[in-house]
């Protein structure tokens, strides 16, 4: 099948294109909250109010001092980056019968240097965080509408990958079988401003099968309305868009799979910062007076200086926190980072459920974990794509041969009733945090992790 496109530029318009739909609107609130937590601490206090609320008569200076205060502990960062390390301690392969073609293509999938094991890990790694992500496979315009396949290959031009965030997939229209009959891609991209500069410039892309085009705002306008400034033709039958999912929940929606962790972390931001804000009150001593003899320059405290008092009554005192709300502080922290440590773990950990004793061998549960799950539905999206780009150059979908990724990445039976084990232990107090951590580092679990 020959697979070309060619633009031609229109004017004609339509409102609202860049608007997401209702699944779209579903999702957004935990990207929203994943996002702030992987931005760090600066993301977190930028979003100020909407994760750490002010409290009732508490002044806007007072909490921005307090939210000064607060820094992030990132359990969610260290979970993602765990988790979407582990299938790649060996690199991403294919199998021995892959087309030369496809292997040369492999080696930068997105013309921006990023190979096979690279795009791999950052597709596994977004599905991680949003729960699906896409991959679309799209290839240069034509420069003329008579070029062929032999110049297309003497200038070099082949198919390309493109990593599409599910936050950029903002609508899609499913028509008869099930199948897309429509998606739009929110862009931006940059372009020459005068001699020096740079601008961003946002857009939005519209797929159809056979068809594409691109959508702009003529200038910055807030009320200016989009229109359509390239569209083209190719003789795709299909949208070629393929979709990873880690938490499906329907059709190109899902829920993230570590969202409850993200919650967790908040959870801890929050306490973070009571427990800053505690810890400086209880290292101010508040001075105390009673019964004091005021002359006209009120009382002098300080070194050599004599202070009198009125009576019985009198007293001069400081006063300080007791200590008590801070040690119960610092453990609700002790045990929301515990929680967090381990708390990723659940998708390295195989679900042996009623199994027999022969499925529940080490390979089994490793099978079954919901990691090496979602690396298998890595491996079938990256083989589909490559199958649409060997489409694009005119090879035979069966030449592109299986994305394989790192197969031994989840914990068996036995480590994960030790880990289970050692979580309850250390609830349960009969052992400290660093022997915690310690026992899990040691079975290789947590080693990139702080």
């Amino acid at each position: 099948m020959r697979l070309r496109a060619n633009s031609n530029a229109v004017a004609a318009g339509e409102p609202d294109v860049a608007s997401p739909n209702a699944g779209w609107h579903a999702m957004a609130p935990d990207w929203e909250l994943i996002s702030d937590l992987l931005g760090g601490t600066r993301a977190m206090r930028a979003a100020g109010e909407r994760w750490l609320p002010r409290e009732p008569k508490e002044s806007l200076e007072a909490y921005r001092i307090r939210l000064s205060r607060t820094v992030l502990f990132n359990g969610l960062g260290r979970a993602v980056q765990t988790l979407s390390g582990k299938p790649f301690v060996k690199p991403a392969s294919l199998a021995d019968g892959a087309d030369p073609r496809i292997r040369a293509l492999c080696r930068d999938l997105d013309l921006g240097g990023r190979d096979l094991t690279t795009f791999a890990r950052d597709v596994l790694r977004a599905a991680l965080t949003d729960g699906v992500t896409h991959i679309l496979v799209d290839f240069p315009e034509a420069t003329a509408a008579t070029e062929t396949l032999h110049d297309e290959r003497a200038r070099g031009v082949r198919p390309y990958f493109v990593h599409v965030p599910a936050r950029d997939l903002i609508g899609w229209r499913i028509g008869g079988g099930g199948m897309l009959e429509r998606v739009r891609l929110r862009e931006t991209v940059s372009e020459r401003d005068g001699v020096w500069g740079e601008k961003a410039v946002p857009q939005v892309r519209v797929l159809e099968p056979g068809s594409w085009a691109v959508w702009r705002k003529p200038d910055s306008t807030e009320d200016a309305p989009w229109r359509a400034v390239a569209r083209g033709k190719t003789s795709l039958t299909s949208i070629p868009l393929v979709s990873i999912y880690a938490g499906r929940t329907g059709f190109l929606t899902a829920r993230p799979p570590l969202i409850d962790l993200a919650w967790l972390n908040l959870a801890h931001w929050q306490s973070s910062s009571d427990q800053r804000h505690i810890l400086h009150v209880a290292r101010v001593p508040i001075l105390f007076a009673r019964n004091l003899k005021v002359g006209e320059d009120g009382v002098e405290i300080g070194p050599n200086r004599l202070i009198l008092g009125d009576g019985d009554g009198a007293d001069l005192r400081y006063i300080e926190h007791s200590g008590a709300a801070i040690a119960a502080g610092r453990q609700d922290l002790a045990d929301l980072e515990d929680r967090m440590a381990v708390m990723g773990l659940d998708l390295l950990v195989g679900r042996t459920g009623g199994a027999t004793a022969t499925e529940r061998a080490i390979d089994a549960a490793r099978a079954d974990s919901a990691l090496s799950g979602l690396v298998r539905e890595v491996e079938d999206g990256l083989t589909r794509a490559l199958s649409l780009a060997a489409e694009w150059m005119d090879l035979n979908p069966a030449a592109t041969g299986r994305v394989t990724l790192d197969p031994d990445m989840g914990l068996d039976a036995q480590e994960a009733q030790e880990v289970d084990l050692l979580l309850k232990a250390r609830i349960a107090g009969e052992i400290d945090r660093p022997t915690f951590l310690a026992e899990i580092r040691r079975r290789g679990i947590l080693a990139d992790m702080a």
